[in-house]
């Protein structure tokens, strides 16, 4: 067959595929029912029952807690991001996560050194394969005091995840703390971590 023939059966049958398809397309159109599943029938009474919406037991947020929160994800990402093959130790982070603490907070993690707990010896084995140690911060608000506009409580659960070359490991158990942030300079900053 020459080009032109191939071309000219090209050309009918992508006509002809076309006009099927439009065809049936336009069946469905016409008949409202068309791709309906079949009705059934019943003898049996049917009875309707409302529902009524759960109700809300969301907490009620402060204006500033979106930004507070932001700020806590943060801070708290900085804070609990480990790097055992350089850092002596997680009060490493802690310093490093400084700029989302308190003046006050900030002194106190100087005199503590830092998390009241960590990796124990968890942070040798992953100095020892150079695995960066970064952090995943959920928050919630179970059991949270209030909101006001300058104090907020929430609670964090920190999972870790190991990561040494092209190899992941999750680190358990998860760490849960409460914190509190405080607003100052038109700026949310964490007061307290609370193991």
């Amino acid at each position: 067959m020459t080009i032109r023939k191939v071309l000219v059966v090209f050309f009918l049958t992508t006509i002809a595929g076309l006009l099927v398809y439009l065809q049936f397309s336009r069946e469905n159109r016409d008949d409202p029912d068309a791709g309906a599943p079949p009705a059934t029938t019943t003898s049996h009474p049917t009875t309707t029952h409302a529902t009524v919406a759960p109700e809300d037991t969301t907490p009620q947020q402060s204006s500033g807690a979106r930004e507070a929160e932001d700020a806590a994800r943060q801070g708290l990402t900085v804070a609990f991001t480990w790097n055992p093959a350089t850092d002596r130790s997680p009060s490493d982070a802690y310093a490093r996560a400084r700029p989302w603490f308190t003046e006050a907070f900030s002194a106190r993690t100087i005199v503590d050194g830092g998390p009241e707990r960590g990796p124990g010896i968890q942070w040798d084995q992953w100095a020892s394969e150079g695995a960066k140690v970064v952090a995943d911060v959920g928050l919630g608000c179970s059991g949270c005091p209030p909101d006001s506009e300058t104090v907020i409580h929430r609670v964090a659960t920190i999972s870790h995840t190991a990561i040494a070359g092209d190899q992941t490991e999750k680190a358990s158990p998860d760490t849960n703390v409460w914190i509190r942030l405080t607003r100052t300079n038109e700026r949310w900053f964490i007061d307290d971590i609370r193991y």
